[in-house]
Parts: structure tokens; sequence; C-alpha cells
């Protein structure tokens, strides 16, 4: 697997050592100054098919539903499936260079940049929406609620 830092490098965007664990939105909005809209989380789900990575901006929330009418049965990874699945730990799992299927909601996409997880607790990345698309070959769906 290509390590998070060149992958960083490779799409303009930056690695944030914030030196203290960073595992909410509110944590992150207060490390560096962002709206709670320009946070996403990148959530590992369990479809009835594949394992899937969903970003949505830190406003919003997954919509179950939205996500079962396209991919049947889903629910969050457990803590466990997380880390075998992406190789990270929960709270750090970065929006790129992870192994799954992607889906970007289309509001993460009203940001000229989004933080996300950096690879650890403690980090961060900054990078642009449009990167992480190309990057994962993401779909762009609702799945926000």
């Amino acid at each position: 697997m290509k390590k998070l830092e060149d992958i960083a490098r490779e799409l303009e965007a930056e690695i944030l050592d914030i030196g203290r664990p960073v595992k909410t939105v509110e944590q992150a909005t207060k490390e560096t100054g962002v709206a709670k809209k320009q946070v996403i989380k990148s959530l590992v789900i369990i479809s009835e098919s594949e394992p899937l990575l969903v970003i949505v901006d830190g406003e919003s929330r997954v919509s179950m539903s939205k996500l079962e009418k396209k991919f049947g049965k889903c629910r969050f990874a457990k803590p466990k499936e997380v880390k075998e699945l992406t190789g990270y730990e929960v709270g750090g799992v970065p929006p790129v260079g992870v192994p799954l299927r992607t889906i970007v909601d289309p509001k993460v996409l009203e940001n000229e940049y989004v933080i996300g997880g950096g690879g650890a607790i403690d980090r961060l990345i900054r990078i642009r929406p449009e990167k992480i698309i190309e990057y994962q070959r993401a779909e762009v769906i609702d799945v926000s609620e």
C-alpha cells in the first residue's frame, strides 16, 4: 500500500500534525479553525455487496436508507473491521489511499478544500475534494441526511 505522505504530496494535499488526538468534527474545527462543513468524515460501511468508504461533510450524517437503496443492507463497520479493511484505526481513516469503493456526498464538493483523517488519530489531511474523487475514482452520490 502506498504511504499516505506520498499520496498527499502527489495530490498537493497537506498532512497536519496536531500532536493530540483529533477524533471528532468538533476537535478538528477547534484545531484547524475551519467550519464544520469543511471537515469530512471517512466512514467504513459494510454493505451486502462490498465494503464502502463513504465521505460526508462534518454537518451531515450518512443516510443508511439512501445507501441501502443502492447497495442493499448496510451497517457501520466495527473498529476491528475498519482496521482490517483500511489499515487505519477509527478516527484516523484518510479520504485517500483506502482500497475500498468510495462514495462522496455532493456537499463535500461545495468546499474549496476539506480536512479529513490523516492516517493517525493525531493527524489530519487538508485536501481539495476533487483530488479525493480523482484519486479514489469515487462516485458522487447523495448519501447524507
